[in-house]
């Protein structure tokens, strides 16, 4: 058997313990996803994390999709010092059986004052409301369940725009796949930006949203009602917003005339190809400012604007700022 050196040991001794909670009808994802994230960081950096998946009895959980996560581990059997604590969303009827009939909030409101940030993701929110942990706190879940949880627990200042939101040690997070992000903001705050991005590429993620990022892209939105040429055109848009990116250039691409593929762009997202175009100019100059700290210059030129002046007035027209005031804003 092999045997630890004092190097190891000590690693061992120091890794945080992490906790994912599962109950059955979760949304496999929420666990998948934030569990893919920390053990990558692991990866990363041996002996930051031991992660373990739980559950309210135990044993195996059924997922919402038909899959099961096996020998999950009983609450009340979890090491006393819990470092991080995730509480998974799911499906209506699991969510509500794990907080009424598994008091699942009871337990959180138990275990609370001995851990150091609380997390969910999705509707596991609810989770956190019922044990009176977002009480006076900003908080998002999934947009579809942003009312019913203000509804619920209305002393709860829900934010609906927001990919996660960071209130004291907790932090909540939008629907299923934000759950990814939030564990990447979570282990960034742990470990740093550059262990962080880096996990961002091993998980081949499009993008890295930050917080304050709307829950549905601007690019999903527009291929909402798009037609599958004008889908694929507004997928493309989004990973090359330093192309030629006008309407006549952008009407070659569908062998369409410039006249006929604006009226169609804008019948069919609901927004002219130009104001479509500024949009996924000023995201991508956004995580710019966020993930580094290159010159206006450099991201004017890097996001497709001809100038640091057109990022300034575009950013001006979306977010009423400018990126240097966006910049410093994300950052605190």
């Amino acid at each position: 058997m092999q045997t630890l050196t004092h190097k190891d040991e000590e690693a061992a001794v120091s890794a945080s313990d992490v906790v994912l909670v599962a109950f059955d009808g979760v949304e496999a994802i929420d666990i998948a996803g934030p569990a893919s994230v920390f053990s990558k960081a692991e990866l990363l950096r041996p002996g930051s994390y031991r992660l373990h998946i739980a559950s309210p009895s135990g044993g195996n959980v059924l997922t919402n999709g038909g899959l099961s996560f096996a020998g999950t581990c009983n609450l009340r059997q979890l090491p006393a010092a819990i470092d991080t604590l995730v509480v998974a969303g799911g499906d209506e009827p699991g969510v509500r059986a794990a907080i009424v009939e598994q008091r699942i909030g009871a337990w959180l409101a138990e275990v609370a004052p001995g851990v150091r940030r609380i997390a969910s993701v999705c509707s596991g929110a609810f989770a956190l409301a019922a044990a009176g942990l977002l009480d006076g706190r900003e908080a998002t879940t999934h947009w579809r369940a942003c009312d019913q949880l203000q509804a619920l627990w209305p002393q709860v200042r829900v934010q609906r725009e927001r990919i996660y939101v960071h209130d004291g040690p907790v932090w909540t997070s939008a629907g299923v796949t934000t759950g990814i992000e939030l564990a990447l903001a979570l282990v960034e705050d742990d470990l740093g930006h550059a262990v962080s991005m880096e996990i961002a590429r091993t998980l081949a993620l499009p993008m890295l949203r930050g917080a304050e990022q709307p829950q549905l892209s601007q690019a999903l939105q527009a291929q909402a009602s798009a037609s599958h040429r004008l889908r694929e055109l507004v997928a493309w848009i989004g990973t090359h917003p330093q192309d030629d990116l006008s309407v006549e250039a952008l009407a070659g691409r569908v062998q369409m005339s410039p006249r006929n593929f604006a009226r169609a762009f804008a019948a069919e997202t609901g927004r002219t190809p130009a104001r479509f175009v500024e949009q996924i100019r000023v995201a991508a100059a956004a995580q710019l400012l966020r993930q580094t700290q290159w010159p206006q210059d450099r991201i004017a030129s890097l996001s497709g604007f001809g100038s640091v002046d057109a990022l300034q007035r575009a950013f001006a027209r979306q977010h009423g700022l400018t990126p240097q005031a966006y910049r410093t804003h994300d950052q605190t």
